[in-house]
C-alpha cells in the first residue's frame, strides 16, 4: 500500500511541471497570436493554458477583437465569451487583477451593446465598480485602473447625465483625475492617451474637446507597434482629424462608431503579415 501511495506522488510530481510548461507555451504562443493580430486564435490558445492567466488573457484578446474587428452582430456573444473567460480567471485566482480589470471591461461593453437600462437593471456598473475598487486597493499604481475607473466616471455620465450621478456616484471631476492618475503612472501611453481623448471628446463640451486635442498631440508612438496599437493609432488619428476641421455631426459619428467598434477597421493590418479576415482590455 505504501509502495501505490508513493508512486501516486512520484507520478504527480511529474506530471504537473509537465502541465505547467504546456501551460506557459500555449500562453505564450497566445500572446504572439495576440501581437500580430490574430486576436481570435490567442483567444482559443490562452484558454489552452487553463490557468488564471490564461483565462484573462483569452477575455482580453477576445474584448479586441470585439470593439475592432468583430461583425456588429457577433459582439455581443465575443464579449459574453469574454465575461466568462474573466469570471473564470477570477474563480481560480481571486487575487489577479487581470481577470477583475478584463471582467470590467467586459461588463462596460455589454451595458454599451445591451443598454443602460438593461445595464442598470443588470447592475453591471455596481458590479465593474467593485472589482475595480478591489484591484485599486491592492495596487494604487496601477495605471490601468485608473484608466478604467476614468472610464466608469464620464461613460455613466455621459449616459444618466445628473441621474447617473446621483445613483451611482460619477463624476466628470473624477473621471479625469483617474485618467490623470494613469497617464502620470504611464505618461502619452497609447490605449489610455486614446481613450481618455475619446471620453472627453463625448463629454460634448468645447473645453474637453480641446483637451482631447492636447492629449493626441502627446501620443507615445511605438516604434514597431503591435496589432492592437496599429488599431489604436488608427482611431486616435481619425478622431483628432475630425476634432481639428469636422462638423459637430461628423464629431459625434466619430465618437459613436468608436465607442461601439467599426469592423471597417480590420483593413489596417496588413492581410499578409497578419493573416486578419475581416468579416477590442488593456495592455499590461
Amino acid at each position: 500500500m505504501k509502495h501505490l501511495v508513493l508512486q501516486f506522488f512520484v507520478m504527480v510530481a511529474l506530471v504537473l511541471p509537465v502541465q505547467a510548461a504546456e501551460a506557459s507555451v500555449a500562453l505564450d504562443r497566445a500572446r504572439t497570436a495576440f501581437d500580430e493580430g490574430k486576436f481570435q486564435e490567442a483567444a482559443k490558445l490562452a484558454r489552452r493554458a487553463a490557468s488564471p492567466d490564461g483565462y484573462a488573457f483569452a477575455a482580453r484578446a477576445g474584448l479586441v477583437y470585439a470593439d475592432f474587428l468583430a461583425p456588429p452582430k457577433e459582439r455581443l456573444e465575443i464579449v459574453q465569451r469574454a465575461e466568462e473567460d474573466a469570471r473564470r480567471a477570477i474563480a481560480l485566482a481571486p487575487e489577479l487583477a487581470e481577470g477583475r480589470l478584463q471582467l470590467a471591461i467586459a461588463l462596460g461593453f455589454r451595458g454599451r451593446l445591451e443598454g443602460y437600462l438593461t445595464a442598470h437593471i443588470d447592475g453591471l456598473a455596481n458590479e465593474a465598480r467593485t472589482h475595480l475598487d478591489y484591484v485599486v486597493a491592492r495596487e494604487p499604481d496601477n495605471p490601468w485602473v485608473h484608466a478604467l475607473l476614468g472610464g466608469w466616471h464620464l461613460e455613466i455620465v455621459q449616459a444618466g447625465g445628473l441621474l447617473g450621478r446621483t445613483l451611482y456616484g460619477a463624476g466628470v471631476e473624477a473621471g479625469i483625475a483617474e485618467y490623470a492618475r494613469a497617464l502620470t503612472l504611464v505618461p502619452g501611453e497609447l490605449v489610455v492617451t486614446f481613450q481618455c481623448a475619446l471620453q472627453l471628446t463625448a463629454l460634448g463640451d468645447g473645453e474637453y474637446r480641446r483637451q482631447a486635442v492636447v492629449l493626441l498631440g502627446k501620443l507615445d508612438v511605438p516604434a514597431t507597434p503591435t496589432a492592437l496599437q496599429m488599431l489604436t493609432l488608427a482611431r486616435a488619428r481619425r478622431l483628432q482629424a475630425v476634432l481639428n476641421g469636422g462638423t459637430e455631426a461628423e464629431i459625434d459619428s466619430v465618437v459613436q462608431t468608436q465607442k461601439g467598434g467599426n469592423t471597417e477597421e480590420a483593413s489596417l493590418i496588413p492581410r499578409q503579415r497578419h493573416q486578419i479576415r475581416p468579416p477590442i482590455g488593456l495592455p499590461r
